[in-house]
């Protein structure tokens, strides 16, 4: 996690203010700024030798709002980016609503031992109330999501981009450490509470 704060945010924080202090371009010193987390999500590709949708759609909305924000010599742009990504994984947790297991149920698998996937698979076919719980994480999820995006982009002309930058990634840490700490709390509470009815 630390890494890729330090990657994400401070490196290309520190690359917009130095270079700017040298009088270069606003664009070109935002475009700048945005070689880490590229470099970063590539050597991940590369050492972990698998492709994750996350850093394909990371990769893919700071390429676009780079090559755009040169086209345009807009930066507004640019710092778009952060809103385009969590914008995506909102559309994605939204999207895994319609599909046989919404995105939740995967992300929580993830993290969890061979036993707890098992388990988990087995509430997920047989307890109505498992399948309605991580349903409802999951819309939870994808309107956090949307708003966090939509209040950034609200943002963008009414900070200066210096303070705007550290403001923008606070806000989707804060936004993704709420709704992870809400996510086991209220997935807990709720379950806990099944089983002492049952």
């Amino acid at each position: 996690m630390l890494a890729n704060i330090v990657v994400n945010a401070i490196m290309p924080y520190a690359t917009y203010l130095l270079l700017r202090h040298f009088g270069v371009e606003t664009v070109h010193a935002l475009a700048a700024g945005a070689v880490f987390p590229v470099a970063g999500i590539i050597l991940g590709f590369v050492r972990e030798r698998r492709v994750q949708a996350l850093g394909v759609i990371v990769l893919t909305a700071t390429v676009a709002s780079i090559a755009a924000a040169l086209f345009f010599t807009s930066p507004f742009l640019v710092l778009a980016k952060g809103s385009l990504i969590t914008g995506a994984l909102g559309i994605a947790f939204a999207v895994s609503l319609f599909a046989r297991r919404p995105l939740v149920f995967y992300l929580a698998a993830m993290s969890a031992d061979a036993d707890l996937r098992q388990e988990a698979e087995t509430r997920w076919q047989t307890e109505p109330v498992y399948r309605r719980l991580m349903r409802h994480i999951t819309v939870v999820w994808a309107a956090a999501l949307f708003v966090e995006a939509t209040l950034r982009v609200m943002l963008i002309p009414l900070l200066p981009i210096a303070v705007f930058l550290p403001v923008s990634e606070a806000m989707w840490i804060c936004c993704f450490l709420l709704m992870i700490g809400w996510s086991w709390r209220y997935a807990g509470r709720v379950m806990q509470r099944e089983e002492g009815a049952a």
